[in-house]
Formats: C-alpha cells, structure tokens, sequence
C-alpha cells in the first residue's frame, strides 16, 4: 500500500491485537517518540488503514442468541442496490454485509434474540427491496469454532 512502511504495518499489528494500548507504550514497542507514534496513528486513520475503534462484544451478552447468514438474490444493478445496501448496513442488528459474485451476490451477517427476529428481519428486507428481492436463504449458526480479523503478520507476496 502507499504511504504505508514497515514501521506503520508494525504498529498496525499491535493496534489489532490490543486497540486500547497508550501512545506512549506504543511508542516504546515500536521504538518511535509518543508524538511519531501518534502522526503515524493520524495518517493511517486518513488514508483508512485504521477505519475505527470498537470493542469486540459477543453478541450473546446483548441478549443476541442467533448468529445468522442471510444470502440475497437480487434482480437489480449494482448501482441501484448500493443506496439500498448502505440501509441495510445500518440496520439495528446487522454486523457486515457483503456483496460477492454468484448468485446470491449479497451476504448479511446478523444476530438476533430469537428466530422470530430472524423472521422479522427478513420480512423488512423483502419490503425494502420490494420485487427486486428474488430469494432469501437464511443460515443459522450452530456454533462459533474460530473468529478473528485479518493476520497482518502473514507474508505478502
């Protein structure tokens, strides 16, 4: 990536793994000033290396029970969905939402308390949509073996 070197990739990895780490102990790990460390921060958060900060909560602790895949098949454009999939992304319960090639080219993943949420939930996407909704496959999961982000240490080519 431009404007990004070794030293802004090595304080990425740290940033990953441990979001709430201070500037200074930062800093100290990645052998750079607090007021380096910190320009780096600035400009990796504008050129949207960094996108935010947020805790990463399991859905159950909110009373979110239900872990759900919905895949979609639109008969649309990808220029007329987007503003429609920006909604969808906002929705209360969604966590991402995917477009992929195949058939069904949207994937929405979301937790809810219960299926009748999960019900409920695809019944306001086949009114958001309206006809351009051909199918709606839900897919719950059972359980969660592995869940992580991206391994910034894993070699490039």
């Amino acid at each position: 990536m431009p404007g990004v070197d070794e030293k802004d990739r090595e304080i990425l990895r740290i940033l990953r793994k441990e979001g709430r780490i201070t500037l200074t102990e930062l800093g100290k790990r990645v052998n750079l000033s607090p007021a380096s460390v910190k320009n780096r921060v600035e400009k990796l958060e504008k050129l949207g290396a960094i996108r935010g900060y947020s805790a990463v909560v399991n859905p159950t602790f909110l009373g979110e029970y239900v872990s759900v895949f919905l895949e979609l098949k639109l008969a649309i454009d990808d220029h007329t969905v987007d503003p429609i999939l920006r909604k969808v992304a906002g929705m209360e319960n969604v966590e991402a939402v995917y477009r992929r090639s195949g058939e069904r080219q949207i994937l929405v993943k979301a937790h809810f308390q219960d299926t009748d949420e999960v019900k409920a939930f695809a019944g306001k996407l086949k009114r958001l949509f309206g006809r351009n909704l051909e199918r709606v496959e839900a897919t719950l999961v059972i359980d969660t073996f592995k869940e992580s982000w991206i391994d910034l240490e894993r070699k490039t080519r």
